[in-house]
């Protein structure tokens, strides 16, 4: 009968064991994903709350429609504050408005991969969008190419159809000519977060 209970007792005792050690490498282990950091942006006129999902996703509601009655969140890679940096020069707010199209376009031989289209898909996800600027937009590459895209380059531009450009360049910024706008990064991650501080001006997110 002491056997028995001794049995238990060190069963017992095994089981705390690894559950103690299961509870240690939970508590230290390092997640995946980050953990959401929300912080309140402002602009010098509205204040925005934003939430870092993660290193690649970054939430911020904003009020839209016409008495700004509806909450629409906006989901891009990049936050706000990670994007002070980059300079944008031109009226970004203003060029799109009353666009009947816009084309998104790139070289075919600038050597862009599949990361530049993150940036595009952004592009399209915000501005063809029924609750902000509902703008068809269009993929596109400055010259001829095997993939059938129509040609555009900022020369194609016009007061109805805005030529958007994302190509790599010696600084990351974001500026206007006419009736393109020239996403530009030194890298394709850069041309995301160039991309990323275009759209928040474009919703007067930043300035």
């Amino acid at each position: 009968m002491s056997e028995k209970n001794d049995g238990v007792k060190y069963f017992i005792i095994f089981l705390i064991s690894i559950l103690l050690v299961g509870g240690i490498y939970i508590l230290f282990s390092e997640p995946n994903t980050a953990v959401e950091d929300n912080y309140q942006y402002s602009n010098g006129n509205s204040i925005f709350n934003v939430t870092k999902v993660s290193d690649t996703e970054t939430h911020v509601p904003v009020n839209i429609g016409v008495l700004n009655d509806v909450i629409y969140t906006l989901v891009l890679r990049n936050d706000p504050l990670s994007l002070g940096d980059i300079p944008v020069e031109g009226a970004i707010n203003t060029r799109i408005y009353g666009d009947e199209e816009i084309y998104v376009t790139i070289n075919p031989n600038a050597g862009l991969t599949s990361k530049t289209t993150i940036a595009a898909l952004e592009i399209d996800r915000t501005i063809d969008n029924d609750y902000l600027y509902g703008i068809p937009v269009h993929s596109a590459m400055t010259q001829e190419n095997a993939q059938g895209y129509p040609v555009k380059s900022c020369y194609d531009g016009t007061d109805a159809s805005t030529v958007i450009w994302l190509t790599l360049g010696s600084e990351t910024k974001v500026y206007t000519e006419e009736y393109c706008i020239i996403i530009v990064g030194t890298d394709e991650n850069e041309i995301i977060r160039a991309t990323d501080r275009f759209l928040y001006q474009l919703l007067g997110i930043m300035k």
